[in-house]
């Protein structure tokens, strides 16, 4: 009686192992096709797992890119592919080229649009071009760059302010003729009073400029 049961339950074990068969086949097929074809991963033991979790990545990321470059229009633009300063660079070399009288007021423009992009070393070296051509406006704004009081890391190049080179900007921008960098001469004169009090070196050495 035990070999007829056995018997007759061979028969219905038989769809089973068909179906599990042709699935398999589908799946292998799908595989080695995506592999041609999109050089997706290898048939293994979770090779069906992988693929799926692939192709959502791929999906991921080219959904990725795509808003990355609707979004980057008029956004802060901080490659760097191209070297720092290098922008600024051909800038002045075509105005040098060109020669005097340089458009002071573009250049200082200019440079207030790279460091709203944050291009940092482009934008100092427009400031520090129009400043050396008695340019006021970029000659207050390299001494704001490097005052103590008004110290901001995220517009300089430079880790700490350098009150050294805010004495020396302003005292340009003074000699110009320009009375706020007066009273921006005298406002670090008491800050150097007050922090040398304190052991700071850089303020000790400005005072020697008040005697």
């Amino acid at each position: 009686m035990s070999e007829l049961n056995e018997a007759g339950s061979s028969p219905r074990a038989n769809p089973l192992i068909w179906i599990s068969l042709i699935v398999v086949g589908v799946i292998a097929y799908v595989l080695f096709s995506g592999g041609r074809d999109g050089g997706l991963p290898s048939i293994g033991p979770d090779a069906s797992v992988e693929t799926e979790e692939t192709v959502e990545t791929i999906a991921s990321a080219e959904a990725s890119i795509s808003t990355a470059e609707e979004e980057t229009e008029g956004t802060i633009e901080r490659s760097l592919l191209v070297p720092p300063g290098m922008r600024a660079r051909e800038y002045i070399k075509d105005l040098r080229t060109k020669g005097k009288p340089y458009p002071l007021e573009q250049v200082f423009e200019k440079a207030q649009q790279h460091l709203q992009e944050g291009s940092l070393a482009d934008a100092h070296l427009l400031y520090f071009f129009a400043a050396r051509e008695d340019h006021l406006p970029s000659i207050m704004k390299l001494a704001e760059m490097s005052d103590p009081t008004l110290f901001r890391a995220e517009d300089a190049l430079m880790d700490d302010a350098d009150v050294i080179q805010a004495y020396k900007w302003y005292s340009k921008a003074a000699e110009l003729g320009h009375q706020a960098a007066n009273e921006r001469v005298d406002g670090l004169h008491q800050w150097a009073s007050n922090a040398a009090a304190l052991g700071d070196p850089d303020a000790q050495q400005l005072l020697l400029n008040f005697r």
